[in-house]
């Protein structure tokens, strides 16, 4: 899952031509590195529908600010930059598949 900032958003989330899951998280919780590897395990399975990309919160000010992410992790699944769908929450992979097979 590549890592991407602030100004990435733009060409990478909402210029992307599929829908993007956007993983928001900081490498110092323990949920954050449970949901990452979770997804980091769906991502080659789903690639073909949807990019994964993920954002450490301390880097990621703006983004965070503009779709009210309060904790984390927090996944988002974004159309042209609209929120489709969102989760909070660390979960396991079969739950995580079943958030982005219903979103896809």
């Amino acid at each position: 899952m590549e890592n991407i900032k602030d100004e990435d958003l733009k060409n990478k989330v909402v210029e992307n031509p599929k829908k993007v899951l956007l993983f928001f998280y900081s490498p110092l919780q323990v949920p954050c590195l449970f949901a990452e590897r979770s997804l980091e395990n769906l991502e080659s399975q789903y690639s073909d529908d949807l990019t994964f990309y993920k954002m450490d919160i301390k880097d990621a000010v703006d983004t965070c600010l503009k779709y009210s992410v309060l904790s984390v992790p927090k996944m988002l699944i974004l159309d042209k930059g609209n929120v489709v769908a969102q989760r909070m929450g660390s979960a396991s992979s079969s739950v995580l598949e079943t958030f982005i097979k219903a979103h896809i």
